[in-house]
């Protein structure tokens, strides 16, 4: 197997940690994932690009629809069968299934969420310096409104301490819960070492990824 893994910033730690030196790692920007769209059009420009590997593995999962319709004539694409990349900082789809199934309205944040600004606080930053304390202020209430917690998920990566603290100041700052998870690589590892199961869809050359093969 001659092999790539893309993945998004957020992951970019968790994979380093355990990627094999005979895996490439090709990361993208977090702010894809607002615009799901984007984020396959980015992916398939990406796929259809390479040439030097039989394999492409995505550190992604459904991703609002962004891996849907992916497809290649050369390469097996490999993904986790997850909604989101919360799963994998988790280690498996059912145990993220079973927290929101408790817990709908949660946050999570992992070193990587932090890192990208990918969280309420840094938003509210980010938006008073264009649009003045008070107007930022009512977007992320208006955003936030509905949640009820923020999950800090330690994946062993970081400094554990700086990042729970951070994730404090965070649910400080919305005024709701905080609270701890433990994370795992196991399903990131499956993936780097060719484990693939049925937590995986494996997409053949020649064949399109589809919305149903993640249910």
């Amino acid at each position: 197997m001659k092999a790539k893994i893309f993945a998004c910033y957020t992951m970019a730690d968790e994979i380093r940690a355990i990627l094999p030196p005979e895996i490439e790692l090709e990361l993208l920007p977090y702010a894809l994932h607002r615009t799901p769209q984007k984020l396959q059009s980015e992916l398939q420009e990406r796929i259809n690009a390479d040439y030097d590997h039989d394999t492409l593995l995505f550190g992604y999962g459904l991703c609002s629809n962004g891996v849907v319709n992916l497809n290649s004539e050369r390469h097996t694409l490999v993904i986790p069968r997850v909604h989101d990349c919360i799963s994998i900082l988790m280690g498996a789809r059912e145990i993220y299934d079973k927290e929101f199934e408790q817990f709908p309205a949660s946050i999570y944040l992992s070193k990587g969420w932090i890192d990208q600004g990918a969280e309420p606080l840094a938003e509210f930053k980010c938006y008073a310096e264009t649009y003045g304390e008070e107007n930022a202020q009512w977007m992320i209430d208006a955003q936030y409104k509905h949640y009820q917690r923020v999950v800090f998920i330690d994946t062993g990566v970081g400094c554990h301490e700086e990042l729970t603290e951070y994730t404090r100041q965070v649910a400080k700052y919305l005024k709701v819960e905080c609270e701890e998870r433990k994370g795992s690589l196991r399903l990131l590892a499956k993936l780097l070492q060719g484990d693939w199961d049925d937590e995986f869809v494996v997409s053949l050359p020649g064949r399109i990824v589809i919305n149903r093969s993640f249910l």
